[in-house]
């Protein structure tokens, strides 16, 4: 069983998520504390601390151990950050596959896969277009009935 990564991009896009959302932590800090120095010291302090360990350690931990595979009979993720995941579902239990993509992905070729089983759903983020379209593909066919 070949595990496959999601794209490199995937890892951009999530910086840059990071980054547009901690843009607005100066705002409300100026917002709310105008006239306290020292709480607006903390607060900066912290949202600079918890940025800086989203960005260097979290995704980049995230985007590591993110990979996927399909075995004859199931879809396989393994994820986690903190502790290792993996998730499974069984082909012939699959009943809807979509992709969708933010703008923000669109613009970096990337999509996210959901596939809709008995008894839950499995995401996939971070995968290029067209390796999306691809598995989107494959699990339909699997969907069906069919064989890879």
């Amino acid at each position: 069983m070949e595990m496959k990564k999601v794209s490199r991009r995937a890892l951009l896009l999530w910086r840059i998520r990071l980054s547009l959302l901690v843009l607005v932590c100066p705002f409300l800090i100026a917002l709310f504390f105008p006239a306290a120095p020292v709480w607006t010291a903390v607060l900066t302090i912290l949202w600079i601390v918890f940025y800086l360990l989203m960005f260097l350690l979290y995704y980049p931990v995230k985007y590591w151990k993110l990979c996927y595979a399909i075995t004859e009979t199931s879809l396989i993720i393994k994820c986690g950050v903190f502790y290792n995941r993996m998730k499974a579902m069984q082909l012939q239990n699959i009943q809807h596959v979509t992709t969708g993509a933010s703008p923000l992905a669109r613009a970096l070729g990337l999509c996210s896969l959901q596939v809709w089983g008995a008894g839950g759903i499995v995401y996939i983020p971070g995968l290029s277009k067209e390796a999306g379209a691809r598995l989107c593909g494959q699990l339909a066919h699997a969907e069906k009935g069919g064989s890879r």
